[in-house]
């Protein structure tokens, strides 16, 4: 089943981002030479502050020794505390790209705004940067969505009230104005090391990239929904990206088409909950389940001997789990994590 159309989408500023070079580990020329920090990228955090705290803990994270973080969307929603987890991106000075749940909290934080008689109309919202002039024409339509796609922007309580609209009635201006700034896409070009298996460039998205279509050319939609491909019709080398898991994902055909080209792009992302962690030759997928009480990964880039090395590091889920309405292991409805 293709992704849904991109009309759900929340006003993007930016759709690519370039990763400072600075901030890229970089070999010496020199054996005394500086060595710079390492990039440390970040799985689905959902509002999980003591679990993301415990892995820049145990991964010894030191923004004043050069490292960087970077998270892969999803930072906020559905978990205790979002708030706090993106103020600690922006102490830090993270990088992150924009997840489906990013993007659900924006668009309850436009409908907020508009809603003047509701019990979660905040008054920093007025004015935000987050919130577009006429922000009823980007809300989701009434249409409903398919059965076997969740909806991302949480179950409603028990006052009608959706998970979403929770987070983001709790959210400060700043805050919000930091999510709607993120790019859909990090990329990051890295140096020319022979033995390094990450190959000339990495990205980071939320969800996935369609292999043979160029960044600038991909469907936002896609980039923070998709799990699977299906073949597109009367093309054999054609895909369509989809939001159901399918029978495989969809790094496996990203793999297939790397290995026909000469510069080889490494995908770091996140989303697919169901299938934990991913490590294929060309992608990373880092979506391990914290949000339900499974782990919370990271991939950590550095350099060593004069070599570029990565590791992916994990911790136990630190914070109190929610209980999907239908478990991963069991199928597609896993509460959109």
């Amino acid at each position: 089943m293709p992704t849904k159309s991109s009309d759900k989408i929340f006003p993007i500023t930016t759709f690519i981002s370039d990763l400072p070079t600075n901030l890229i580990p970089f070999p010496s020329s020199s054996e005394n030479g500086p060595v710079s920090g390492r990039l440390v990228i970040v799985g689905d955090v959902h509002g999980m502050m003591k679990s993301l705290e415990a892995i820049l803990d145990k991964v010894s994270f030191d923004k004043n020794k050069g490292d960087h973080l970077i998270l892969v969307g999803d930072l906020v929603n559905k978990g205790p505390d979002s708030a706090s987890v993106i103020d600690l991106a922006m102490k830090l000075g993270a990088s992150a790209v924009r997840g489906n749940h990013e993007n659900a909290v924006l668009n309850a934080a436009a409908g907020i705004n508009t809603t003047k008689d509701s019990p979660l109309h905040p008054e920093g919202l007025t004015g935000s940067a987050a919130v577009p002039e006429n922000p009823e024409a980007d809300l989701p339509g009434d249409n409903a969505r398919d059965a076997e796609v969740p909806d991302e922007s949480g179950p409603a309580t028990s006052t009608g009230i959706s998970t979403s609209q929770t987070a983001a009635s709790v959210l400060s201006k700043r805050q919000l104005d930091w999510l709607a700034a993120l790019p859909l896409i990090l990329r990051a070009k890295l140096p020319r090391v022979p033995t390094s298996s990450l190959g000339d460039t990495l990205i980071v998205v939320h969800a996935g990239l369609v292999p043979g279509i160029a960044l600038e050319e991909q469907d936002p939609h896609a980039i923070m929904h998709m799990r699977s491909l299906v073949c597109a019709s009367g093309d054999e080398d054609g895909f369509i990206p989809a939001e159901v898991s399918g029978e495989e994902s969809w790094v496996m055909e990203w793999d297939r088409w790397q290995d026909r080209l000469a510069s080889k792009t490494t995908v770091i992302f996140g989303h697919d909950a169901k299938r934990r962690l991913q490590r294929s030759k060309y992608a990373i997928g880092l979506d391990s389940g914290c949000l339900y009480g499974h782990q919370l990964s990271a991939v950590v880039i550095g350099v060593s001997d004069g070599e570029i090395e990565h590791r992916v590091i994990q911790v136990e889920c630190a914070d109190v789990p929610i209980v999907p309405t239908v478990s991963a292991e069991q199928g597609d409805k896993t509460g959109d994590i």
